[in-house]
């Protein structure tokens, strides 16, 4: 029988969740092997060696998971601090300083946050999780998905990691950290469940996750994570009332990666220009299920009427105006819709140029 060789070797890299090991590793056979201790601390495990029974014992816990996890994303996670001017004039710039979060998803300094985040204001700071202060330029910011981009004039960040929206189910643990109340309070961690997915609230242009873990003032633009340490979302807003607890809001990592590929590619958001005003039916409206489209109530456009109902958009079947906007999302090339429309009584289709 032919014996195998095993070589200790140190220049092969191996990473865990980002992290490198710093072990050598064995290789054999074409299969290499690494040290358990090693890969499974990396991973925020305890490790245990009995050498009475010669068991080594691995222990992974909830705890253990989310402190390593909470460790690795923080350098990803920034807040950003500025002056608001509520009034319109000079004098408003010496406001009270007012704070959100952010979180970079380039190395080279570009961070997303909130549209509202960033609105007006002034003297923009951006803190990185170590305290170092940059001053931030706002490149981009589109009210419709509460999105902004800001960039600041440093390399060799860390990115965030973005989740594949696919991964994002009802149930699963959701991670948020930001810079609550006070800036002594940067990088704080609140836990909870994703509540629900592709929620459309009554004003929201693109569907939400809903979320229980606690949002408040200042984590907006912040990330929303799963236990991965990955992107699922950015907090954007809460219900706040007596009779609602810990229900909040983030725009899905889909919407997140359209935006800034968009911003890329164009320098915005490119969007139809149809010229109608469109409304959802009463269903819609209360987030009961329903196969009604949505009615073109106002129209500058030849080709739509008042009354249409627009039953699908590129093939995709459009029951409210979040779907409307997702379907948009999803498929507009900058030049034409293909829309499926009842009229009279009539299905047609018509080819829009926006």
């Amino acid at each position: 029988m032919m014996g195998s060789t095993a070589y200790a070797q140190s220049d092969i890299r191996i990473y865990v969740n980002g992290m490198r090991l710093n072990d050598d590793v064995i290789v054999s056979n074409d299969r290499t092997y690494v040290p358990v201790r090693a890969v499974s601390e990396s991973m925020g495990a305890d490790v245990l060696w009995d050498g009475t029974s010669r068991s080594i014992f691995i222990t992974f816990t909830e705890d253990e998971m989310i402190a390593q996890l909470v460790s690795d994303v923080s350098s990803s996670v920034v807040s950003i601090i500025g002056n608001y001017n509520s009034t319109g004039g000079t004098s408003g710039y010496n406001n009270p300083t007012v704070h959100g979060s952010g979180v970079i998803y380039s190395s080279n300094g570009y961070i997303i946050t909130n549209a509202h985040v960033v609105e007006d204001l002034r003297n923009l700071t951006v803190v990185l999780n170590d305290g170092t202060m940059l001053p931030g330029v706002v490149l981009y910011s589109d009210k419709e998905a509460d999105l902004a981009i800001v960039k600041i004039d440093k390399i060799g960040l860390k990115p965030i990691a973005m989740a594949d929206k696919n991964t994002i189910l009802s149930g699963k643990t959701a991670i948020a950290i930001g810079t609550p109340i006070s800036m002594s309070m940067r990088n704080t961690v609140t836990k909870g469940i994703v509540c629900g997915n592709d929620v459309a609230l009554s004003d929201s242009y693109y569907k939400l996750i809903q979320t229980d873990a606690t949002v408040n003032p200042g984590n907006s633009g912040g990330p929303l994570l799963n236990t991965k340490g990955e992107l699922i979302g950015i907090n954007s807003s809460k219900y706040a009332s007596v009779a609602i607890d810990n229900m909040a809001f983030a725009v899905p990592v889909d919407t997140v990666q359209y935006v800034i590929t968009q911003y890329e590619r164009y320098g915005r958001v490119m969007r139809p220009q149809l010229n109608v005003t469109l409304e959802q039916s009463w269903e819609a409206k209360i987030g009961l299920p329903t196969k009604k489209g949505i009615t073109v109530k106002i129209t500058s456009n030849p080709l739509l009427k008042v009354g249409d109902v627009i039953t699908d958009v590129n093939g995709i079947e459009v029951r409210s105006i979040a779907d409307w906007n997702e379907a948009i999302k999803d498929t507009y090339n900058g030049q034409t819709l293909d829309i499926g429309i009842t009229r009279n009584g009539s299905n047609i289709r018509i080819n829009v140029e926006c």
